[in-house]
């Protein structure tokens, strides 16, 4: 038996490699093209404490002020496409109570095993860089913690440590470099976070241990399945057939999907991350709340990591957002953030209620589907893979395909 994968991001390498540990024989299938890839760029947080719908109550209210600003931590731009406005109607109607917590209690039921998934990778010879030093969130005012806290009084369900209320003193033991301004926080003390860029590089080296095979191309990609349920990907002039295609091209798996006649509403949410290299003075994983930025200490650099843009370019960099990260970040660490950062660009894969669609493409025998994992993807990279793997070698039925079916929109 035989697999193409269409994508080299986290999801596409997790279920490249956790094919091919079952036997299959695996070639995956990528752009060298800057297309916005997320997978190098994003925060690097494995938090499945912090899997949730992007679609929240108050979101709509919290919209508008944040629009207000040219800098802020939102973007809708205002495009006067029929399909950008529907996207973004569907999803205003998903930031209902009773939508959100159906949301947030399947992707925390999905996200169960997670930080285990990463140990086993490590175990299994995986090389990245890991830090279990958990997640703190900084809140310049109780009143802000309140608004999120009720999303983690229910942690321990889903097989994870309680989350732990702090001071603002207590904040700054743990982490000195909180300035005085953050009054609260809160303490994930068991989730990870990596450099993301090391987790590629290493699940692909894996991969290629095990007998993956890897095609990078500047040509466009092309998916076909034959009268005999053969699938068939070309590329330039070479042309890769199989028994199966899975799609888990980030932003560009719609595309893939429309040429076997299947569309579905996915677009991108644009982030940008900010890198300052040989910057050291924070120890933890931080989010701080009111400037809605993550922010990752690897080995080499500091990562600053915000925004979401919907509509306009995919590949143009906004610099006064770019400037809006740095700036709200500001306040709450106790040193000036240094000048001049390296900054990433990349498109998160968003659908209307906020989770992923993972499963069997409608109206096709043997081409499946994984992406809209949001701000997720290298959080649920490994259980998606086993999901699909449980779903094409063994045909599991799972209530997660039900949750994330493709049909559902």
């Amino acid at each position: 038996m035989s697999t193409t994968i269409l994508g080299a991001g986290p999801i596409g390498l997790a279920t490249a490699y956790e094919f091919a540990k079952r036997g299959e024989e695996v070639t995956v299938v990528s752009t060298s093209r800057n297309t916005g890839k997320a997978g190098e760029v994003n925060a690097g947080w494995i938090v499945p404490i912090m899997a949730s719908p992007v679609p929240a109550p108050g979101m709509v209210k919290k919209s508008i002020g944040w629009m207000l600003k040219s800098d802020g931590p939102l973007r809708i731009s205002p495009v006067p496409h029929p399909d950008h406005i529907s996207f973004m109607s569907k999803m205003l109607r998903n930031t209902s109570k009773a939508r959100f917590e159906h949301g947030l209690h399947a992707l925390s039921e999905f996200g169960r095993g997670t930080l285990e998934h990463f140990d086993t990778y490590k175990a299994e010879g995986v090389d990245f860089e890991l830090h279990k030093t958990g997640v703190l969130m900084a809140f310049k005012s109780e009143k802000e913690l309140e608004s999120h806290y009720a999303e983690f009084e229910n942690s321990e369900r889903y097989g994870l440590k309680k989350v732990t209320r702090m001071t603002g003193s207590e904040m700054r033991e743990i982490e000195p470099g909180l300035s005085q301004s953050v009054k609260a926080g809160l303490n994930c003390s068991d989730q990870y976070s990596i450099n993301p860029t090391s987790l590629l590089e290493g699940l692909r080296s894996s991969c290629e241990k095990i007998g993956v095979t890897f095609f990078e191309t500047s040509e466009d990609i092309y998916l076909k399945e034959n009268a005999d349920k053969s699938t068939e990907v070309t590329f330039g002039s070479m042309k890769v057939s199989g028994d199966h295609v899975v799609i888990a091209a980030g932003v560009q798996s719609r595309g893939l999907m429309n040429q076997v006649g299947f569309d579905m509403p996915l677009k991108f949410g644009k982030g940008y991350s900010l890198d300052f290299h040989q910057e050291t003075r924070i120890t933890h994983a931080l989010y701080l709340s009111e400037a809605k930025v993550a922010v990752t200490p690897t080995n080499s650099f500091l990562r600053l990591a915000g925004t979401m843009e919907f509509g306009g370019n995919p590949l143009k960099v906004n610099p006064t957002r770019v400037n809006g990260i740095a700036q709200s970040s500001a306040e709450f660490f106790s040193f000036p953030i240094p000048q001049q950062p390296k900054v990433g660009m990349g498109l998160r894969p968003m659908t209307p209620d906020g989770m992923p669609v993972i499963g069997k493409v409608p109206g096709t025998s043997h081409v499946y589907v994984a992406t809209g994992h949001a701000m997720l993807g290298v959080t649920l990279a490994p259980a998606t893979a086993k999901l699909l793997a449980g779903l094409i070698f063994s045909q599991i039925d799972s209530e997660h395909l039900v949750n994330f079916s493709l049909t559902r929109f």
